[in-house]
């Protein structure tokens, strides 16, 4: 498993594009799951039918993406045109990173199902506004990108580095570059 883990780090972007594309396939079919799911009783509040909308969107997004990905395959060299805009190696890492990225998406959709419910508890003062989404929302669209794009990369370059065991691979995520 280890040999065949290296050779797709070696093989470039290709397989990490794939990976995102059926993760946010997943993703999107889950978001529909969970807005569906979690609601209040009685119609389906505009909230659910929003995030069920977005996520539809998604899954046709990752529909055609892997469309695309297959109708490509006959072509000995995808277009040089990326090339030019990023690395090989660069794009691999972007690709892992978003297909690591994709699922934690689902806990803002979860977060703002929840949030349709009505509060617990009257409050006389000032009205009730679960805020947990937008907290999630902006924890994982700032932060998680940057974290998981900086940990995609030093996957990949220790993956590039042939470790010989998983152990290894894993003790070199976490020392200082070997260059």
């Amino acid at each position: 498993m280890l040999d065949r883990t290296l050779r797709l780090v070696d093989e470039g972007p290709r397989p990490f594009y794939q990976a995102a594309v059926v993760s946010l396939a997943g993703t999107s079919v889950l978001a529909m799951a969970i807005a569906a799911l979690i609601r209040p009783q009685g119609p389906l509040p505009e909230t659910q039918r929003l995030m069920i909308a977005v996520a539809l969107a998604g899954a046709g997004l990752s529909a055609v993406l892997g469309r695309a990905s297959l109708a490509g395959t006959g072509r000995s060299r995808p277009g040089t045109w990326l090339d030019r805009v990023a690395a090989p190696s660069d794009r691999a890492a972007i690709w892992l990173a978003l297909a690591a990225w994709f699922p934690f998406l689902l806990v803002v959709v979860y977060y703002r199902a929840k949030a349709t419910f009505p509060p617990p508890v009257r409050y006389i003062y000032f009205p009730y506004d679960d805020k947990r989404w937008e907290t999630t929302a902006y924890l994982l669209g700032v932060l998680g990108p940057a974290l998981w794009l900086t940990t995609a990369a030093r996957v990949l370059i220790v993956g590039r580095g042939k470790p010989t065991t998983w152990g290894a691979w894993l003790t070199g995520l976490f020392r200082g570059s070997q260059r």
